[in-house]
């Protein structure tokens, strides 16, 4: 039986990233439930093509050309639910509609995601932390399918910056194990992370985040400002003059702008004796 699911052709890459660059798509699906995740994934098997899955586009560079795969975003699936201490969420849901969740029920441990503007299941996937903590210290298990088959999974292995999915799995549901506490002063955290997030970070421009993940005794944005880099422009990208770690777009910006910066850090970091890591994902065809 043929299941519809809503779909979107000669989609326009720039609607569905934060840094705004990217061509067009042949076309981003948009399931609802488990069913139409699990069809949708067989029935693209079985055609032999090859797909993306999305999020909301947070940390992702797209190409310029059209995009030769098809999408999967995850956006819908982004129901979130509470039992006692324990929150079971989708993997579209956003970070922000998470950490009201735990504000209203008195849930604290996730303050350290308010204002990252990614989904749950993006999160996951990278480990995503800040603030001297990381997601894998509240997560305890995880839905996902692989190959058409959904299962659970609670023995999670974690690395910085690298999540607890193996290869060809997709997060669909993220279930974390969180401790009572004051709804005062869980939402105070919550916005002196966002304000310390807005007074160091190019907050509300167009970028992917972190371009690079941190050495194991260096921070990559720390020398990249020693090396007189910051604000350094590349046809409509920049190394942002506020955070040397963040690449910013400033209109009609593509993506073979943004990756000559990306390569040119990464050039004077070899030059220096520095291996610098992407934590950016970049798509090609």
């Amino acid at each position: 039986m043929k299941i519809k699911i809503k779909k979107v052709k000669n989609a326009d890459l720039k609607n569905y990233c934060s840094f705004k660059i990217g061509g067009r798509a042949k076309c981003i699906y948009f399931p609802e439930n488990i069913g139409q995740i699990k069809y949708l994934i067989n029935a693209l098997k079985n055609k032999n093509k090859e797909y993306l899955i999305l999020g909301n586009g947070t940390n992702i560079l797209f190409p310029d050309k059209k995009l030769k795969k098809i999408i999967i975003c995850l956006k819908k699936l982004n129901e979130i639910q509470i039992n006692g201490e324990e929150i079971v969420c989708g993997a579209g849901a956003n970070l922000f509609n998470l950490n009201s969740a735990c504000a209203q029920n008195s849930l604290e441990g996730l303050e350290f995601t308010y204002g990252l503007p990614g989904s749950v299941g993006g999160a996951v996937a990278m480990n995503a932390g800040a603030f001297g903590d990381e997601i894998c210290n509240h997560l305890f298990e995880i839905v996902v399918c692989k190959d058409g088959e959904i299962y659970s999974r609670q023995n999670l292995k974690f690395r910085y910056r690298k999540g607890p999915l193996e290869k060809g799995e997709i997060l669909l549901f993220a279930k974390f194990k969180l401790k009572k506490g004051e709804k005062q002063k869980i939402i105070q955290l919550q916005h002196d992370f966002l304000q310390k997030r807005r007074d160091t970070q190019p907050y509300g421009e167009c970028s992917a985040g972190s371009v690079f993940k941190r050495g194991e005794n260096f921070i990559p944005a720390k020398l990249i400002d020693e090396w007189g880099l910051k604000g350094l422009k590349i046809g409509g990208c920049e190394i942002s003059k506020k955070h040397a770690g963040f690449i910013v777009s400033a209109g009609k910006a593509r993506q073979s702008d943004a990756l000559a910066l990306i390569e040119l850090i990464e050039w004077v970091a070899k030059a220096k004796g520095y291996i610098f890591e992407r934590e950016i994902v970049v798509v090609t065809n």
